[in-house]
């Protein structure tokens, strides 16, 4: 080692100071370049592992504004499907109150099936001469909330609601034509309504004859009453 140190020393002696001074700026300027070279190697490997943090931490952060985002989206979503929900109920309710209304109206102002046969037999008392044939309640009829047949035939039979039921009775009468006449007049007048069904009149020895009249009442009672 000494003996190189001692050959540098006598090489550099033997040197002009000119050429001495190049030989150390050369020296310098390789010590600056491997330092430098070293130093900024180091910082530049810092500086792309801080790039990429950040940007790892950029991704991160859009991820969970992106989640952040959808999860809010969802959450009005459902919050305004549970408002028109509750908003169609109310309508629905409303509608529905506004029906039964209707509804009981009319149902009140017609004949109560247990007073059918009783009101026909009432009105007959007082058209003297006239005399009564026969009187039968038919079967009880439903009344759906379909309006069609079609409807109906498209909706299962435990689909189809019933809320009202059709109570008809037949009568037949024998009496001339102006005991008739003002039986009839007797019965529409009456204070309790009544649905006609069917008229046949028909003459069977002058001034003899015989009419045949179907009339129904609605209710929400499904049961008969016996004759």
């Amino acid at each position: 080692m000494k003996q190189h140190f001692q050959a540098l020393s006598n090489y550099l002696e033997a040197l002009s100071v000119r050429e001495r001074a190049l030989v150390l700026f050369v020296s310098m300027a390789i010590i600056y370049a491997v330092w430098d070279g070293l130093l900024f190697s180091k910082q530049g490997q810092h500086y792309q592992h801080l790039l990429s943090k950040q940007q790892h931490f950029f991704e991160q952060q859009q991820a969970r504004d992106a989640a952040i985002a959808k999860t809010t989206a969802i959450l009005i979503a459902k919050q305004r499907t549970a408002e028109q929900n509750k908003h169609a109920v109310n309508q629905a309710q409303q509608s529905l109150q506004a029906t039964k209304l209707q509804l009981d109206s009319v149902l009140n102002r017609l004949v109560p099936p247990t007073k059918i046969t009783e009101l026909l037999r009432s009105l007959l008392l007082q058209t003297h001469g006239l005399k009564l044939l026969s009187l039968s309640n038919e079967a009880v009829e439903n009344i759906s909330l379909n309006n069609s047949n079609e409807e109906q035939a498209e909706q299962p039979n435990d689909a189809v609601t019933t809320l009202l039921y059709k109570h008809s009775t037949t009568l037949k009468l024998s009496g001339n034509y102006q005991q008739l006449y003002q039986y009839l007049s007797a019965l529409e007048n009456s204070e309790w309504g009544l649905y006609w069904d069917m008229l046949d009149y028909k003459v069977v020895e002058y001034p003899k004859a015989e009419i045949s009249i179907k009339v129904h009442t609605i209710s929400t009672d499904e049961y008969w009453i016996g004759l």
